[in-house]
């Protein structure tokens, strides 16, 4: 992958125009994202965009997110489900090229500025109502109903939208791409109005599906997640662990290097809760010694999600051993170092838990009552926002 670059720079500079250029560019971006240099494949998405006459802003100011998610939200309730499935196939190929970096850069975006993302689901969608549509649009209509429980806490029409992003894919008969779009849709949203226990076995076999079409990293991701849901919906934590150092194993195998930690960090806190002392980061490859060193490297090289899921575990793992205080140290952490940047929704799952030590803190913290009901109420009514 190293070499990538080079040769597609090759190609580059005897093409005649930017156009025959555009798909050197598409690689070389999918080959830095894949190899861990987000910012580069962030720089080079940007270089395309405006090339291809849809320049973006990387700005994630809330004033001008918010107001295009609600223009988007209106544009689309104009449509019903038919309607939307009618609107015909988009026939300009830079339009057709911008959808394909939109779609492309979306882990990415995840990643290093999942506040971003709104912006990318804001304009593959306008792109798709206004040009038609793409194998992408799905893509582009899953992101937007993922911010639309992120943003908007509006879980209900996002779970009615996500469900027609399937017969997008259906309608170009891109039936290989079915199974990548039935992880997001599980992972990020389904599980919201679904029970866990369902939406595991879902994951379960998704990972076999995605396999089967020989995409790796969703594969692997799909066997993250549904260890994830697995511990969170009540399952074996024997049965868990085994699962989390079946998959870190794999990870190696495959050259999963950024889904390793990830998977290391809720390995780490099915080990604490079964009480064994094994090592979940003795991984050959893996350098660091510790859940804090992953921390900090992941803090330090901008990996908001993956910070932010660290936070989550310890906070939700300290509570099951009644370590109240910890749990609180780290809820401030949380707010002051990532959670002002992320945009996920497991943040239902973290509310209860800030909830739960907030009130616990008002009460053997006399001094600071007051700022530790204000936490308790605002949990509560992020809470009952995904719940009602």
């Amino acid at each position: 992958p190293d070499r990538v670059p080079a040769y597609t720079d090759m190609v580059i500079s005897h093409a005649d125009d930017f156009m025959d250029q555009v798909k050197c560019h598409h690689i070389t971006m999918q080959t830095l994202a894949s190899t861990g240099n987000f910012q580069k494949a962030f720089d080079k998405f940007f270089e395309v965009m405006k090339q291809l006459g849809e320049e973006l802003s990387p700005n994630v100011d809330p004033s001008i997110i918010f107001p295009a998610m609600y223009a988007t939200k209106n544009d689309l309730n104009k449509y019903s489900t038919e309607d939307l499935m009618n609107v015909p196939k988009m026939t300009d190929k830079k339009k057709q090229w911008a959808m394909t970096f939109m779609d492309s850069i979306i882990p990415c975006v995840f990643v290093i500025s999942p506040l971003f993302l709104p912006t990318i689901a804001n304009r593959m969608m306008s792109l798709s109502l206004r040009y038609g549509l793409t194998k992408e649009s799905a893509f582009g209509l899953y992101s937007y109903c993922y911010c639309l429980g992120c943003m908007l806490q509006d879980i209900d029409e996002g779970y009615h939208w996500i469900k027609v992003t399937r017969l997008m894919l259906e309608r170009f008969n891109a039936t290989e791409l079915c199974p990548k779009l039935k992880l997001v849709q599980y992972s990020f949203l389904i599980y919201m109005k679904e029970p866990l226990q369902s939406v595991t076995n879902v994951l379960f076999h998704c990972r076999e599906d995605i396999m089967m079409v020989g995409d790796v990293e969703y594969a692997i991701l799909s066997a993250h997640f549904h260890c994830q849901f697995a511990v969170l919906s009540g399952a074996s934590l024997s049965n868990a662990e085994k699962e989390c150092d079946s998959l870190s194993k794999e990870m190696v195998r495959l050259k999963q290097t950024q889904s390793i930690l990830e998977n290391a960090s809720i390995h780490h806190m099915v080990l604490q809760l079964i009480g064994s002392d094994k090592d979940p980061f003795a991984i050959p490859g893996i350098t660091y010694k510790d859940e804090d060193e992953v921390l900090d490297h992941l803090e330090s090289s901008g990996n908001v999600v993956f910070a932010n899921s660290i936070y989550i575990h310890r906070v939700v793992t300290a509570c099951f051993f009644r370590r109240y205080e910890y749990a609180a140290d780290m809820i401030e952490k949380y707010h002051s170092e990532v959670g002002k940047g992320s945009l996920v929704l497991s943040a239902v799952m973290y509310a209860f838990f800030e909830g739960l030590v907030a009130f616990r803190m008002a009460r053997s913290r006399p001094n600071d009552e007051k700022k530790w009901l204000v936490k308790g109420e605002s949990a509560i009514q992020r809470y009952q926002t995904w719940t009602t």
